[in-house]
């Protein structure tokens, strides 16, 4: 007898909105977070401890670099407007 198995499995998705604009950097650090390190409230404390140490660490990496990357990218833009005449609109984006 010839027998197939269809069945599938679904992850996990979140789904994260904000109100207003973009989300706060902080927030995208964690999403990263989220992504990068899971740690398991079965695991054993010292495991556990060392996964929440490592965790922390990395935000602050992640912090630094994401922070780095939006002030590179407005530095990015200021010039590309004020390449094209539009010298005014950089000076506003820059005071953002």
């Amino acid at each position: 007898m010839l027998t197939i198995d269809a069945s599938a499995k679904t992850g996990m998705v979140d789904v994260v909105t904000s109100d207003n604009g973009g989300f706060p950097l902080e927030k995208v650090v964690d999403m990263a977070l989220n992504k990068l390190i899971n740690v398991s409230e079965g695991a054993p404390a010292p495991i556990r401890d060392q996964a929440f140490a490592f965790r922390s660490s990395l935000r602050g990496v992640l912090d630094f670099y994401i922070k780095m990357a939006v002030e590179q990218d407005r530095a990015t833009l200021c010039y590309k407007l004020r390449k094209s005449g539009h010298s005014d609109l950089a000076n506003h984006l820059r005071s953002l």
